[in-house]
């Protein structure tokens, strides 16, 4: 594994660095190839693509897409084979919530699962320059299924982290813990109680990472809710141990072939009874990183995170990742800083002030400021054109000649606190289903998420409303109905359900006029149904019944 860090990732590593010399360049070549090999598709012979010689001739020919407006040229593809999006034909495809209850699908083409692979190596290899021992250990890696489903075609379905996961070298799969099966277990506390057996059965994990920073505060729990019945599990090699029947009749021969170990049993049973829990300090000390998300609203997550760890493990940020494409590198993991993936992704930029104005004027990378707030339209290989996926990003410096950057938070009339993504549009169909499945009118209403306690409050003029118990019942139902991430990550206890909360009537004209009194005005004011809590001014529990 040492030699493949040594060899296959400072190649790797050092093509980027000198792509990055001249990102712009670098840029355009990228354009021409991706304008290039699709100029045949159904949406290049739309948008000329076999006209397009420069940067402005492509910005003056094709429009900002939404997921929506790919959607029919992506099914199309899907369904007949006719290259409708990509010239590449799709060997898989990712799946996201989308605006509406039905869900995105990403195809990933051969080249894409490259791209992945290529920016992964240069991670590890950032890692093993950066953190020395990080690799000295085992690798507790926790990730979503490789695949959840098949399409019509055969196709399968699923997440890009599990498929690189079970796409990495040998060297690198032979330190895992955890085996990629684990990942496909449907109840998600037989999920987190199987990844608790087997990393608390591991005398040396040297680096942790999970997308999610709630992930290892999850975990941990789990760890000290069932702390007795896993020493056990260590001591006996036996899963009845746990003393889980859901546990007791899985097949995977990680948690049902384990060897006997009455020195880690003795070892853990000592740090229970001395402090009453297991910390992962204890359980791993020789711990020298945590990869994780560390941006956005998972930045609340941290301060409880790194109480769990040694004192010198090291939390390094994951990147810039999304269901469609892979945003950033971790380059320099003592500063977390991220490069943009220029050699695989077309980026272009356009200012948050300058968006929320209504101008559409687009950025290349060579134009990005340090400091700004810029959001951000991807142009890649699979299809995806010029294609706005609501993220806001800030420049944080530089790595040679490219700008570095990292996710701020979702833009708006979308909110994420975990990663579940949950758009206006959701909301307002939300709010209709349950109000008609109950037989009342609404009247105004605001979602609001909490992002210091990764919860929501949905506010609703209580003028109609016989039963807010009912109501919130019906509500969380709908909006698991709508948004599959949503209902994945309150199952997971990553987030809260929806508390409904009872205003008063006039609640709406008392809104209006505070954000009026604020210097909005009022021709322009909008009917928000969905916000950040922080990011709202006005006090709602002022006026609950």
């Amino acid at each position: 594994m040492h030699a493949a860090m040594l060899l296959r990732g400072y190649l790797d590593f050092r093509k980027f660095a000198n792509a990055a010399r001249d990102p712009l360049k670098t840029q355009q070549r990228l354009l021409r190839e991706i304008i290039t090999s699709n100029a045949n598709t159904l949406l290049g012979i739309k948008y000329s693509f076999a006209s397009v010689d420069c940067y402005d001739a492509w910005k003056s020919k094709v429009p900002i897409h939404s997921y929506e407006d790919l959607r029919p040229y992506i099914e199309q593809q899907l369904e007949s084979g006719v290259l409708a999006s990509s010239a590449g034909v799709p060997v898989f495809y990712t799946q996201t919530s989308g605006t509406t209850g039905k869900a995105k699908l990403v195809p990933v083409i051969s080249e894409t699962l490259s791209s992945y692979k290529r920016a992964q190596r240069i991670f590890t290899f950032v890692e093993y320059r950066d953190i020395p021992g990080i690799f000295s250990g085992k690798i507790l890696a926790i990730v979503s299924p490789a695949v959840e489903g098949s399409l019509k075609n055969g196709i399968h379905y699923g997440s890009m982290s599990g498929l690189v996961y079970k796409n990495m070298p040998a060297s690198v799969r032979r330190q895992y813990v955890l085996p990629a099966e684990i990942f496909e277990i449907d109840d998600y506390d037989a999920k987190y109680l199987s990844i608790a057996a087997l990393a608390a059965a591991e005398e040396s994990i040297s680096v942790q990472a999970s997308a999610n920073p709630s992930t290892f505060i999850r975990l941990q729990e789990v760890i000290n809710q069932h702390a007795e019945g896993l020493i056990a599990f260590v001591r006996s090699g036996c899963l009845s141990s746990l003393g889980n029947a859901i546990l007791m009749d899985t097949s995977i021969p990680a948690l049902t072939n384990r060897t006997p170990n009455s020195q880690r049993a003795d070892y853990l049973q000592e740090i229970l009874n001395r402090k009453d829990s297991l910390p992962f300090s204890d359980l791993w000390p020789n711990l020298k990183a945590l990869v994780t998300w560390t941006s956005g609203n998972c930045a609340v997550l941290l301060p409880a995170l790194e109480k769990l760890l040694p004192a010198k493990a090291k939390i390094v940020e994951m990147g810039y990742l999304a269901s469609e494409f892979r945003g950033t590198i971790t380059i320099d993991c003592l500063r977390n800083l991220g490069a943009p993936t220029i050699e695989d992704i077309f980026f272009e930029f356009i200012e948050k002030e300058d968006w929320h104005s209504g101008q559409r004027e687009a950025k290349t990378i060579d134009q990005l400021e340090a400091g700004k707030h810029y959001y951000i339209i991807v142009t890649t290989p699979n299809g995806l054109y010029r294609y706005f996926i609501n993220d806001l990003i800030e420049v944080t410096g530089a790595f040679i000649n490219t700008p570095t950057i990292r996710f701020v938070q979702k833009g708006s009339g979308v909110t994420s606190l975990s990663g579940e993504k949950i758009y206006e549009t959701q909301v307002i169909e939300a709010v209709t289903l349950s109000c008609k499945h109950l037989g009342i009118h609404p009247g105004y209403y605001i979602l609001l998420a909490n992002r210091d306690d990764f919860s929501y409050s949905l506010f609703f003029d209580a003028k109609n409303l016989d039963s807010v118990v009912e109501f919130e019942q019906e509500f969380n139902l709908r909006l698991a109905e709508l948004n599959m991430e949503f209902r994945d990550k309150v199952k997971s206890g990553r987030i809260r359900k929806v508390t409904v909360r009872a205003i008063k009537p006039g609640v709406y004209e008392a809104y209006k006029d505070h954000l009026v009194r604020a210097g909005q005005r009022e021709g322009q004011f909008k009917m928000t149904r969905l916000q950040y809590r922080d990011d709202c001014t006005f006090r709602f529990e002022d006026y609950l019944l």
